[in-house]
């Protein structure tokens, strides 16, 4: 997929017909960003440069301006901010240290403009300046104004397979990395998580679980030492998907270092549905505030009755 997006920018640069503005989007959850990137350093290696980066934060390139959403504390949501835009175009729009040199400009998350951000931005996809180019991202195409879309190329990225974005996570955690894969949407999710801390929630649960089948009582109180209201979204994702696999019947590579626990499990013929319903709602109920040591206590028991 990301050849394919290498492919149309250089076709485009070979043409001389590259776009003054793209709109990349997708559903939620595609890696759009990771597209944005393929596309910039493209632009970047027909300029001469080095793109010997994985993260467009980290390329030494002077000509190229990031805009994030930003939320201040009167803001209810994260918002790409005029004056942002502002400053990111001024800077561009200054002579450029390269003679002929691409100037770029990437606002990630178009969707979350304002008003006055918006207009800003327009005026400048509306009057394209020479030698600068536009690239949006967004997984909310829906919520894009018409004028930003009517007015820009626009780049549908399809949602990578799972074993796509398994073969992505490898390289984050070789260890886990199906199983990363199937709970987070995409690799900077897991970028900003603490994997020691993950790992060792990981392992204290398949230990837990481990040591159940031999004595199932143990089961309530290990867990209740490692769930913690802190890490307790991990915490119920990884319980959950355990117990999906219990369900299922299928080889899947998620836990294949524990298939013979999983199939113990699966032996004991518990209802595992039910049980998932039950974690999915005390997701639902701690999310609301709901008393965590209530919605924690119910499942801990209904855990080991079933156990």
């Amino acid at each position: 997929m990301f050849k394919l997006t290498s492919n149309i920018i250089q076709n485009a640069i070979d043409h001389n017909k590259l776009s003054h503005a793209y709109l990349f989007y997708g559903d939620k959850g595609t890696d759009i960003e990771k597209h944005i990137l393929i596309a910039i350093k493209t632009i970047m290696q027909n300029c001469g440069f080095d793109t010997n980066f994985n993260d467009l934060k980290e390329a030494n390139y002077i000509d190229l301006k990031i805009i994030e959403p930003t939320k201040s504390d009167v803001d209810k949501q994260p918002q790409i901010k005029k004056e942002d835009v502002d400053q990111a175009i001024v800077s561009l729009l200054e002579t450029s240290l390269v003679k002929n040199a691409k100037k770029i400009l990437y606002i990630k998350d178009v969707n979350l403009g304002n008003k006055y951000s918006l207009n800003r931005l327009l005026k400048f996809v509306e009057e394209p300046t020479d030698n600068l180019i536009i690239f949006m991202s967004t997984n909310n195409f829906d919520n894009v104004i018409s004028t930003i879309k009517s007015r820009t190329q626009n780049i549908f990225i399809k949602h990578e397979s799972l074993k796509e974005k398994m073969e992505s996570f490898k390289n984050v955690d070789p260890q886990h990395y199906a199983l990363l894969a199937n709970l987070f949407a995409n690799i900077d999710q897991v970028k900003e998580l603490n994997l020691k801390e993950f790992n060792n929630i990981y392992e204290n649960i398949i230990t837990t679980f481990k040591d159940g089948s031999k004595n199932k009582y143990l089961i309530k109180n290990r867990l209740n030492k490692i769930w913690t209201k802190q890490n307790s979204d991990l915490f119920l994702d990884i319980i959950q998907l355990f117990f999906y696999q219990v369900m299922i019947d299928n080889n899947n590579l998620i836990f294949a270092n524990e298939k013979e626990l999983i199939n113990f499990y699966k032996n004991k013929k518990i209802n595992a549905f039910d049980l998932l319903i039950l974690i999915d709602q005390a997701k639902k109920n701690i999310a609301r505030y709901t008393i965590f040591n209530l919605q924690k206590i119910n499942l801990l028991n209904y855990l080991e009755e079933i156990l």
